[in-house]
C-alpha cells in the first residue's frame, strides 16, 4: 500500500480544488437526483427537490463553516477564506434542515412525504461525500498493529502517513446498510413515512457515535468529541420526533375514529340488515288512494 498524496484534485492559479469538495458536490447531486425521482406521484410540488437543493446548499455551507469555527477547526478570522478547508458535517445538516423545513411549511407541502422521498438519497449522498475523507486523510481510527489487517479498505493512511483503521469506510458501509434496510424492511414495517427517515437518522447517529469512539484527531469538548455531542443531540431530537409523531397520530385516531379511514385499507363493509328489514324495503308501500279504494271495495 503506497501513501496517497492526492487531496488536491487540481489548481486554478493559487486556488486549489480539493477532492473532498468534488465528492461533496457529487454527493449533493446524487441526493438531489434520487430524491427528484422519488417525488414523482407524491403529495409534493413539482421539481421541489431542485428547489430544496438550491436552498439547502448555501445554508448548509454557511452552517458547516460556522460550526467549524465553533469547534476550532477554522479560526473566525478565516471564515471567508475559501482557500482554507474546514466544514462541519452537523453544522451543514442543521442549517440546511432548518431552511428546508421552513420552505416546506411555506409551500404547504407534506413534510412526511418529502422526508420519505429524501431518505435513500440523503444517505446515498452522505456515503459518497464521506469518501472525501479518504483523500484528505482526516477520518481514520487507531494504528493498525496486525500485519494481516493492513489492507484497503479495512485500513488506510492517516495524516501522519501511517496505516490506520479506515473509519471513513465504516461510515460508508453504515450508509449502504441503511439504504438496503429502507428498501427491504422499513417500507413494509413502518407505515408512517416521516418515521422512516427519523429512524434511519437515529440509527445513523448511533452508528457514527460508535465509529467516532475509535476516530483519531477529533476536536474535543471536555472528555467528548464535538461531533459526538452533535450526534447525541440529533439522536435525542429524532427520538422526541418519533414519540411526538406516534402520540399525535394516536390522539388523531381516537378523536376521528368515526370519520377517518386509512388510505391503504379497504373501507369497512356496511352492517348486514335482518332479512325482515330487507324484505320490507323491497315490498312496495301502497299509496293513500289505493288504500281507500280497497276499503270501499270491502264495504
Amino acid at each position: 500500500m503506497k501513501s496517497p498524496d492526492f487531496d488536491i484534485a487540481f489548481s486554478i492559479g493559487k486556488f486549489n480544488i480539493y477532492w473532498y469538495a468534488i465528492l461533496l458536490a457529487l454527493g449533493i447531486a446524487a441526493a438531489m437526483m434520487i430524491t427528484d425521482r422519488r417525488t414523482k406521484g407524491r403529495d409534493v410540488p413539482k421539481d421541489i427537490a431542485l428547489d430544496l437543493c438550491i436552498l439547502g446548499v448555501p445554508f448548509g455551507v454557511l452552517g458547516a463553516r460556522i460550526f467549524a469555527c465553533l469547534s476550532g477547526v477554522v479560526g473566525w478570522g478565516d471564515f471567508l477564506d475559501l482557500t482554507r478547508p474546514g466544514l462541519s458535517f452537523f453544522g451543514g445538516v442543521l442549517f440546511a434542515a432548518a431552511a428546508i423545513l421552513v420552505y416546506l411549511k411555506l409551500r404547504k407541502a407534506s413534510v412526511d412525504e418529502m422526508l420519505d422521498a429524501a431518505a435513500p438519497g440523503t444517505f446515498a449522498g452522505v456515503g459518497i461525500a464521506v469518501w472525501g475523507d479518504f483523500f484528505n486523510r482526516t477520518h481514520y481510527g487507531p494504528l493498525v498493529e496486525k500485519q494481516s489487517h493492513k489492507w484497503f479498505p479495512l485500513a488506510t493512511f492517516g495524516d501522519d502517513l501511517k496505516i490506520h483503521y479506515a473509519a471513513f469506510f465504516y461510515e460508508f458501509l453504515l450508509c449502504v446498510i441503511l439504504i438496503v434496510v429502507y428498501y427491504v424492511l422499513l417500507r413494509k414495517l413502518i407505515r408512517k413515512q416521516g418515521d422512516r427517515f427519523l429512524l434511519m437518522t437515529l440509527v445513523y447517529c448511533l452508528g457514527r457515535f460508535g465509529i467516532d469512539t475509535i476516530r483519531q484527531n477529533m476536536v474535543m469538548v471536555g472528555s467528548m468529541a464535538f461531533d459526538q455531542i452533535c450526534e447525541i443531540v440529533l439522536a435525542v431530537v429524532c427520538l422526541l420526533a418519533l414519540f411526538l409523531n406516534r402520540h399525535t397520530k394516536a390522539k388523531t385516531t381516537d378523536g376521528e375514529a368515526e370519520t377517518e379511514t386509512p388510505s391503504d385499507e379497504e373501507p369497512e363493509a356496511a352492517e348486514e340488515k335482518p332479512l325482515e328489514a330487507v324484505a320490507a324495503e323491497k315490498e312496495p308501500v301502497p299509496s293513500e288512494s289505493e288504500e281507500q279504494d280497497s276499503f270501499q271495495g270491502l264495504n
